[in-house]
């Protein structure tokens, strides 16, 4: 789904649902206004009625049965507007901006959660091209989108400070506001330059901002290589280069800031000195050519007053407003395009699967990456029946790790078709097709928490017995049993305490708590010594009593066992059987199962056709 208008979009999905509390906290924000309004117009009619007696006293739209006669009354009457209109613009700007500020907050609360959801929703796919400046739009940019209800809501209050100043300039002198109003005019034509030079500045200043935030990520996460390599001066270069293009990007808005405000300034200051001046004439020789209407001092000081607090709000209108909003519609244009992915995050209303055997099929499956030349998977065809043990070897490259990624779905197949007991799973929903399988990866991930905390993320219910159970099963019990606390133990930032054996068992211990009736294991006992890797081959036969079970595997000698072995290469099955089967038709398989036990260095000869870089695998 691609979205046009990205601010539109978010405003009308995440901001509609808060309408009220938005549109009434303006309400009583330009409520607060008007009464702003009403000091500058007493205190002008009090100068010239209380003071220079030149007129008499009248307020405008108030009818003058109101008006006390006596001039204490008259004074009374002066300092009780003011202070009623100081009280009641306080109370109504202080509940406004609560209630806004409470919307905003709501608002961009929405937007995160949804967000991140989304983000968790989308195609592993999705997260291997985009993911890299991921947490910069999900914190920085969500975070920054505040900049656009702000200036929104400041466009509103100045644009009501313009409005109301001028209405009451009308109802003092409308000859006089002709002339006041070609100043915000004048000004509004030159911000709208101002916002077209400023737009993509603001979109290269939040670009660069993500760059910086991914080349910080990656230095700190890999903090064990860079050390390792000695690469720390590299680090701090390339961090150092990203820095500097935020600095110059972000040094391009401040130049362009400064000048327009200056520019602004001596528009308005020009303004209200052209005022004065025509204004003092105005008094002394009267109206001007095509103007008929008097001029006293108290309507010029309050015109003067009104002309200060009109050219302020045109300024910041044109300044600050303008900066926050493109601000946030910077912002707004990378935290859209997560939402084009809808169609494919949205709520998975399909049918659930329901798994009883697990039975697995591919017919016929063909799948290639965006930026591959040739298939990664060519019309594979695969029957494993219910309770197998299968074992997925291959070179690098072959495509063993995407043969278990359809099935889980990470990938949708180009052509053919997956099933498990006969059901298509791509016609069912996605949260329960991976609650039958289980998958440990290459390189788990462990969150902070403790270990039972982490073994149980795949049952949070799941009882201190059941967990101590997969435990055992995985064979993590033992060194778990030997730590300080043992399963209390607190494991710190992605298990970095435990070696990588350790992280891969408790991995391995996770997904047997789930108890799927899948498993899938994909080079999960290659951080393992010898003799855990045995203890998880015995394990690896006994559930597949009672599972279906796949293993990719380096060491062949993990899925020896098997029921069957598949051998990928480049992307086509090219044999297919047990290790004895296979052994005997001196293939691929036979091949890597010589160079690892040995028997190859001393039977092979380069006549032999295996190279070199077979014999390093």
């Amino acid at each position: 789904m691609q979205i046009s208008n990205p601010i539109r979009h978010l405003l009308w999905r995440f901001a509609e649902p808060h309408s009220r509390q938005f549109v009434g906290g303006c309400v009583l924000l330009l409520s607060a206004l008007v009464l702003q309004r009403i000091p500058a117009l007493v205190i002008g009619v009090a100068l010239d009625a209380l003071l220079l007696n030149s007129q008499t006293f009248t307020l405008p739209l108030v009818p003058n049965s109101w008006i006390p006669e006596s001039t204490p009354g008259q004074t009374t009457l002066v300092v009780s507007v003011l202070v009623g209109a100081l009280i009641g613009e306080s109370a109504f700007r202080w509940y406004g901006t609560l209630i806004y500020e409470k919307a905003t907050l709501e608002t961009l609360h929405d937007v995160r959660t949804s967000a991140f959801e989304t983000a968790m929703s989308l195609p592993l796919l999705v997260h291997q091209t985009e993911d890299r400046d991921l947490l910069s739009v999900l914190n920085d940019d969500v975070d920054n989108l505040e900049d656009l209800f702000d200036g929104a809501r400041a466009a509103v209050l100045y644009s009501g400070e313009l409005i109301s100043a001028f209405a009451f300039m009308i109802l003092l002198n409308w000859n006089l506001a002709l002339v006041v109003a070609l100043l915000p005019i004048t000004v509004a034509f030159t911000a709208r330059y101002y916002a077209s030079v400023l737009e993509p500045r603001y979109d290269t200043v939040r670009s660069t901002v993500g760059g910086l935030n991914t080349r910080l990520r990656d230095a700190i996460n890999g903090i064990r290589t860079v050390k390792a390599l000695v690469r720390e001066e590299r680090e701090a270069d390339r961090v150092t280069g990203a820095s500097g293009e935020y600095k110059r990007s972000a040094w391009s808005v401040l130049k362009l800031r400064a000048i327009y405000n200056r520019v602004s300034w001596l528009l308005a200051a020009v303004g209200v000195w052209g005022l004065f001046g025509l204004g003092s004439y105005w008094i002394l020789t009267g109206p001007p050519v095509t103007f008929t209407q008097s001029l006293t001092a108290g309507t010029l000081l309050t015109f003067i007053m009104y002309t200060f607090s009109l050219m302020d709000p045109t300024r910041k209108l044109a300044v600050d407003v303008l900066d926050k909003i493109e601000s946030g519609q910077a912002s707004s244009r990378r935290i859209a395009p997560l939402f084009w992915h809808d169609a494919s995050a949205a709520c998975d209303d399909a049918p659930e699967l329901t798994v009883t055997d697990g039975h697995v099929e591919y017919t016929a499956v063909t799948f290639s990456y965006d930026d591959a030349e040739t298939p990664t998977l060519d019309g594979i065809s695969l029957d494993v029946p219910p309770g197998d043990f299968v074992g997925i070897v291959g070179h690098s490259g072959a495509g063993k790790s995407t043969l278990l990624k359809l099935l889980l779905r990470f990938h949708e197949p180009d052509t053919g078709e997956v099933r498990i007991d006969s059901q298509p799973i791509s016609e069912h929903s996605l949260e329960s097709l991976r609650e039958h399988v289980g998958y440990v990866s290459q390189d788990p991930f462990l969150f902070p928490g403790t270990v039972h905390e982490n073994i149980a993320y795949a049952n949070p219910d799941a009882s201190r017995e059941e967990v101590v159970d997969s435990s055992r099963r995985a064979g993590a019990h033992e060194f778990v049993s030997d730590l300080p606390e043992s399963y209390d133990t607190e494991l710190g930032e992605r298990g970095t305490t435990l070696s990588g054996g350790q992280r891969q068992r408790l991995a391995i211990a996770r997904a047997l708590l789930a108890d799927p009736e899948i498993l899938v294991f994909d080079e999960a006992t290659s951080h393992v010594d010898t003799e855990t890797e045995v203890e998880i081959q015995r394990q690896l036969q006994a559930e597949a009593g009672d599972r279906t079970v796949f293993a990719i595997a380096h060491r062949l000698s993990t899925v020896r066992p098997a029921d069957q072995i598949v051998v990928l290469n480049d992307g086509q099955i090219t044999e297919h059987g047990t290790h004895e089967e296979l052994v005997k038709h001196d293939g691929i398989y036979a091949t890597l199962w010589a160079v690892q036990t040995g028997k190859f260095a001393a039977d092979a000869t380069p006549e032999a056709g295996v190279s070199d870089s077979e014999v390093s695998r």
